[in-house]
This record gives structure tokens, sequence and C-alpha cells, in this order.
């Protein structure tokens, strides 16, 4: 009978302290709303959820990526949209100033707004981020693009790398344009210093339309317009392409963030009308358990002798 007693004794411990760690393994599961709380309850769906968190976190980074792009971008597409309208400002007083019947003070006049114009426009040139990047200014981000030299030129000061951005498992994309290459790659002078060499063409008295010098120069001022609005509109279309891409892209990644997310869900999701019917089971097999120790505990075992 002692036997017997210490038989009872210890296997209604053991259902004691097993159904106790059910009901705690039950009840962290419904608080986490998991039913795989360790690889152990199910190894080969655990390296399932484990492969799709992973592809998640990296398609997340790749959405950030691609958000990061998209807004420096849109910065890069803003700036180069004013650009255009000051440059389309500035042919209309070209235009406008090759008339003979204007005084000298009529064209001073446009060679003061001219000058304001050009300091907006290398103002824009050498915008920065939010971050105090320069944003033309390539690699050298910390470098205002645009700079006069020791005798009064403009000069750029960038370099002509660009920056690459990792938007998928697969593919790259250039991430900046370079003020090198719509202001100072055309096959005119720049914008910058002819528009400097038009201004004081205006400001001499001596010269006037009809005059070798000024229409040579005014005539190199529109021909250096025409080609800078060209660099810069294809400038703009190709962001323009690349905004694009990056819609798909970014489509594409958030299809396969829900995928995983389901995938995820489905595994280790927890069926809470079914969990929550088994702790009510354990909850009362505990409680009979519980009873039932009670009583053989307090079983002497001099009063089985």
């Amino acid at each position: 009978m002692r036997v017997s007693t210490q038989n009872m004794y210890s296997s209604n411990l053991y259902n004691l302290q097993n159904t106790t760690s059910d009901l705690a393994r039950l009840n962290e599961m419904m608080s986490t709303g998991k039913s795989l709380l360790r690889p152990s309850d199910d190894p080969i769906g655990s390296v399932k959820v484990i492969g799709s968190e992973r592809d998640m976190a990296a398609t997340n980074q790749y959405l950030k990526n691609i958000d990061s792009l998209s807004t420096s971008f849109g910065r890069a597409e803003s700036n180069l949209s004013s650009m255009t309208e000051l440059q389309s400002r500035m042919r209309e007083i070209t235009v406008a100033a090759n008339n003979g019947s204007l005084s000298a003070e009529d064209r001073a006049a446009y060679a003061a707004e001219m000058n304001e114009l050009l300091d907006a426009l290398t103002d824009t040139i050498n915008a920065k981020d939010e971050g105090g990047n320069y944003l033309f200014s390539g690699n050298l981000t910390d470098t205002p693009p645009i700079s006069v030299d020791a005798g009064g030129n403009y000069v750029y000061q960038g370099d002509s790398s660009h920056r690459e951005v990792q938007v998928s498992s697969s593919s790259w994309m250039p991430a900046n344009v370079t003020a090198q290459e719509f202001i100072f790659s055309n096959g005119s002078t720049d914008i910058l210093n002819q528009t400097k060499e038009f201004i004081a063409m205006l400001e001499d008295p001596t010269l006037s339309p009809g005059d070798p010098a000024f229409d040579n120069v005014a005539e190199s001022m529109l021909t250096t317009l025409d080609d800078t609005l060209t660099s810069i509109s294809g400038a703009m279309t190709d962001i323009g392409g690349k905004q694009n891409s990056l819609t798909l892209i970014q489509g594409s990644h958030e299809e396969m963030v829900l995928f995983n997310k389901e995938v995820i869900g489905e595994t280790e999701g927890l069926d809470y009308a079914q969990a929550t019917a088994e702790f009510n089971v354990k909850l009362t097999t505990l409680k009979v358990t519980q009873q039932t120790f009670v009583q053989v505990s307090q079983l002497s075992l001099f009063g089985q002798m």
C-alpha cells in the first residue's frame, strides 16, 4: 500500500505539473497570437517562418530604399523644374533685349533682372536636401557644385559619380544627376558663364542690337539656353522614367510583403477558438488534479499499514 500511495502521489504531482505547464504555454500562445513559440513545436513550420521573415526584412529594406530614392528624385525634379522656369524668363529677356529701339537704360534694366535670375539659377543648382547634402555634386555631397573662381568664372566643383541604390535583390538604380551633366556638358558655353557675358554686354552702353559683338553674344545666349533646356528636360525625363520604374518595383515588393505575412500567419497563427477550448479543458483538468492531489497528499503512510 505504501508503494501504491507513493505512486498515486507521484502520478498526481506529474499530472499537476504537466497541466500547469500546458496552461502556461496556452496562455503564452493566446497572448502572443502564435501557435509556434519555439522551433521544437514545429521544426518544418519554424524554418518556413524564419525564411519568410528573412525575405520580408530584405523586402522592407528595399521599400525603404525606394521611398528615400523617390523622395530624392522628387526633390531633384522640383529644382530642375525651377531651373527651367528661370531659364524661360532668361530667354524672354534675351529676345526682348535684342531690339534696336531700346535705350541703354532699358538694356541696363534687363541686365539687372538677368543678374537676379543668374543668382537664383546658381542657388537652385546649389540646392541641398533635408540633410544638408548638395543634390547635384555627384558623390561630393558636402561641396557646392557651383562656385566662382579667382577669375570670376563659374566652375563645377563636384564629380561625375553616380550613387547606386539597391531597389531589389538583383537591381540597383543611379540615385543622382550631376550639374556637370546638364550645365557643363553641352556643346555650347555653359549657361552660367554665358549669362555673365550677356549681362556685361547689356550693361555696355556702347553696344546695341545690330553691332556684330552684340548680335554674336545674343545669338550664343539663345543657343546656350536652348541646349541647357534640352539637357535639363532630358534629366527630368530620365527621373520621370525612374520614378515610374520605382512605382512598379514598389508594388511588386508590397505584394511580396503581403504574401510573406500570409505564409507566416498561416504557419504560426493561432486558432483562438481552438486554443480557448483547449485552455478551458486544461483548466478543468487542473482543478480536478489539484483536488485529487490534496486528497492523496493528506493520506498517512502509517494509516495504510
